[in-house]
């Protein structure tokens, strides 16, 4: 997934967890001419455009109009490897953000497994961006929190029992998160921390057994940020984190050549399209008319080259993104039964095409199948009589395939 830099039409759905993503977009104020630049000014005066004195804890301007003063933090950048960067996040002689929060040892495990393995596996071989990122969570507690969770989400549902604090970092990240969010982001640090926060917070939905909405509505919300908070910085970590340049990097890595199917694969392939063609019938709105055709398409590239059908999933999921409230809020609704079959289908096969693509590389995807089989026998079983058909050969193939 990725996001499309598009225009961005509102905000991500409430979510289940206990919060509720808003986007805020505020117009940016008309910059003022002929004065000399403050380096070391304040962030209200550099939005403003205005002279800072630079006296604090407070300065005149901040004073006189009643404005939040706050400086930018001119210490050394934390060092980026795993080790380092725990060191300079849980150093003790520093806070973790502007309001101390008390973080324990099983917090400190968290992070630690946060940069070995469970940060998100895109982009495509994005190791060094998520160390780059990790760093930030010293001055962003949204994502620290996101961080957190979804180690702890993660850790969970490879059998350890982390999941009231998976909930709890949870909550605390979409709060904090909907907090920034009221004003637009004062540097490129802060642009991707909040970008950063909000991808993790949408791949621990997809740890999650009941996730499957809030990972839809997550990935609407990863949309929107990055086409209002990321796209005036061009240095931003995630620059290149575009439908284009995911495309772009998922065939440097894993190449667009042909990729020959075995006769198991390609009879998978032609079984998921009979099971496709039966649930057409059903989809009646644009938006599942425009999925169901773009699941069909990518599967027919998949025939032909499982590489270049994964690279075209950005494609895909832009049809989420650019979704309008209207369409999408029904589009995830559980009770729009044919929506739902569609996100099934959809699920079972991008980790299909994905193991073929990406060899090696998809390893880092295989928790994604643990989600994926609980969301379709959950779905199963919700299905009521008349639907229960349509889901037969998925539900069929996890269980034969995949469970057995």
């Amino acid at each position: 997934m990725s996001p499309d830099p598009g225009p961005a039409s509102g905000a991500a759905t409430p979510s289940s967890s206990g919060g509720e993503l808003t986007i805020s977009m505020r117009r940016r104020p008309i910059p003022r001419k002929g004065h000399t630049k403050s380096r070391r000014g304040c962030f209200s005066c550099k939005r403003r455009k205005v002279k800072c004195n630079e006296t604090r804890p407070e300065c005149s301007n901040c004073a006189r109009i009643g404005l939040p003063c706050e400086y930018p933090d001119t210490r050394p950048r934390p060092p980026t490897s795993p080790e380092s960067a725990l060191a300079a996040i849980f150093s003790p002689s520093a806070p973790l953000q502007s309001t101390p929060t008390l973080f324990t040892h099983t917090d400190m495990r968290f992070f630690h497994h946060f940069l070995v393995s469970a940060y998100p596996p895109l982009p495509i071989q994005g190791d060094d961006i998520w160390r780059n990122v990790a760093p930030l969570s010293h001055s962003y507690d949204y994502l620290m929190h996101a961080m957190l969770g979804l180690a702890a989400s993660h850790l969970d549902i490879y059998g350890a029992n982390f999941s009231s604090q998976a909930l709890s970092h949870r909550v605390k990240a979409i709060n904090s998160l909907n907090q920034a969010l009221n004003t637009p982001p004062k540097s490129t640090a802060e642009g991707d921390a909040r970008f950063a926060a909000i991808f993790a917070l949408a791949f621990q939905a997809s740890c999650m057994p009941e996730g499957m909405t809030e990972f839809m509505a997550m990935v609407k919300g990863c949309h929107v940020i990055a086409t209002t908070s990321l796209i005036s910085f061009k240095d931003s970590l995630f620059r290149v984190f575009t439908q284009e340049g995911y495309g772009d990097s998922v065939r440097r890595v894993i190449g667009s050549a042909p990729i020959a199917l075995d006769p198991d694969q390609e009879n998978t392939m032609v079984t998921f399209l009979e099971s496709l063609h039966a649930l057409a019938p059903l989809c009646t709105s644009p938006l599942e008319v425009r999925f169901m055709a773009s699941t069909e398409r990518v599967v027919n590239v998949a025939r032909i080259s499982a590489a270049e059908a994964f690279a075209q999933f950005a494609q895909h999921y832009s049809l989420i993104n650019n979704a309008t409230n209207e369409e999408f809020a029904p589009f995830i609704d559980p009770t729009n039964y044919p929506a739902q079959l569609l996100l099934i289908h959809f699920m079972l096969i991008e980790f299909a095409i994905g193991y073929i693509a990406l060899g090696d590389v998809g390893r880092r995807f295989a928790y994604r199948e643990k989600s994926c089989i609980a969301w379709m026998e959950q779905l199963a079983a919700n299905l009521p009589d008349e639907y229960a058909k349509y889901a037969e050969w998925p539900i069929n193939y996890v269980r034969t395939e995949l469970v057995g």
